[in-house]
């Protein structure tokens, strides 16, 4: 019975075999969304890799996510609300593991949704409640600045980009919080440059459809133009 033997190495071995294991496990659902991050200048590929994700990962919870995104990025709200709504009752049918810290997803997606149909007031109450649960989700900290400031209340969205402005995440998030910033406080030429310097780099890095940032262009040079 020797070939029953544990060593050093072979208990080594099969740890290192489960991890691998539970892994891929782990990741496997969202193999279509790493996809569609190596194409994030390219739009129109990076939303065929999200449309995949719904059409095989079927009635999943990341099936749910993927759509909604996909559906943001066109633009159509009312559908992407429609899907995370069911996104999030798929994590409360089977509130597994990874289900739990899926539905933290669902509601970044859900604010998203509510900064962009313009609902500030709501989509700061939902990030707010995403970061309290999750502090590494940087990106519902940017929500939170963004909203603050496009309510008008300045010195409260500076304070929540104070906590992200020294983290190398959420870079292009940065710049739009900074214009969004500039803009409540009436400086809408330098609003505008932090503006154009995202858009130059590419609008796509943002988890926003292009009509947002260029509503917001066509915005401040009207403010702008009326100041001065």
């Amino acid at each position: 019975m020797e070939y029953l033997s544990f060593n050093l190495t072979s208990t080594l071995a099969g740890i290192a075999a489960v991890l691998l294991v539970m892994f891929i496990r782990l990741h496997w659902p969202f193999r279509f969304q790493y996809m569609a991050n190596l194409f994030k200048r390219r739009l129109n590929i990076r939303l065929r890799w999200l449309e995949a994700s719904y059409r095989k990962n079927r009635s999943r919870a990341v099936a749910m996510l993927d759509k909604s995104t996909h559906e943001i990025m066109l633009g159509n709200y009312e559908m992407a609300e429609k899907y995370i709504v069911q996104g999030i009752n798929v994590c409360k049918e089977r509130p597994t593991l990874f289900n739990q810290a899926m539905i933290h997803y669902l509601f970044y997606n859900l604010a998203i949704v509510y900064y962009s149909s313009e609902r500030y007031n709501e989509s700061l109450e939902v990030a707010f409640r995403i970061y309290q649960r999750d502090q590494g989700m940087t990106d519902s900290l940017a929500l939170i600045a963004c909203s603050h400031a496009r309510l008008g209340e300045v010195e409260s969205a500076i304070e929540a980009y104070q906590l992200i402005a020294s983290k190398r995440s959420a870079k292009d998030w940065k710049l739009f919080c900074l214009a969004e910033i500039e803009a409540a406080k009436g400086n809408y030429e330098r609003a505008l440059s932090h503006l154009k310097q995202l858009m130059d780099k590419s609008a796509s890095l943002l988890h926003l459809n292009h009509t947002v940032l260029e509503k917001r262009l066509e915005e401040w040079k009207k403010a702008s133009t009326q100041a001065s």
